[in-house]
């Protein structure tokens, strides 16, 4: 009996202990709030992000072809590589590293070419077969759809930076669609 009576009393605990307060499903935990400053910065909860330049490329990257934006000694070049991978190299003092990749390899060759198409989507062709898109689609023509690699600035208020790096679909006078969005994080050592 003992043994029952504890068994029924631990799992009661255990489903107490488990259950939510109804409360915590109608609240909100976190909002962020985005506010747009004249000099273009956004900010974004305790993190403040600044536009500083970005670089346009018509509708499309043939293979061994390259995207290029530089600041202050550090290059970000997107490249249409030979094998059908699209990839984001950081360049910065003789180093390269990776940031992003479309993950396409495919070493058959041939005619390897990313179209930013008129549907809002971007797609990379090899032989005229798609290989990789952004899947990423709008419901009205794009007119003189184009690329772009945008750099910004990122600071925090605990002194934490960084920048962010994104590539656009742009057409009709803005950006139509975000093939990926990168933050990259200033390494400092902090005391």
């Amino acid at each position: 009996m003992k043994t029952k009576l504890m068994t029924l009393l631990s799992l009661s605990m255990l489903l107490a202990s488990c259950a939510q307060d109804e409360t915590r499903d109608d609240i909100i935990p976190f909002q962020k709030q985005i506010a747009v400053n004249e000099d273009t910065a956004l900010s974004v909860g305790t993190t403040t992000v600044k536009f500083i330049k970005e670089v346009y490329h018509p509708s499309v990257l043939n293979a061994g072809q390259a995207i290029t934006l530089e600041d202050q000694g550090i290059k970000y070049q997107l490249v249409m590589q030979y094998d059908n991978n699209l990839v984001l190299y950081k360049i910065e003092s003789n180093r390269t590293s990776v940031l992003w990749s479309s993950n396409s390899y495919k070493p058959e060759g041939g005619f390897t070419q990313l179209i930013a198409q008129h549907d809002g989507n971007m797609v990379i062709y090899n032989n005229g077969i798609p290989l990789w898109n952004t899947n990423k689609t709008v419901d009205f023509h794009v007119s003189d759809p184009h690329m772009k690699l945008q750099l910004f600035s990122k600071k925090d208020i605990f002194g934490y930076s960084g920048h962010r790096i994104k590539f656009v679909l742009g057409g009709n006078n803005q950006n139509i669609n975000d093939v990926f969005q990168l933050d990259i994080e200033d390494i400092t050592v902090r005391l």
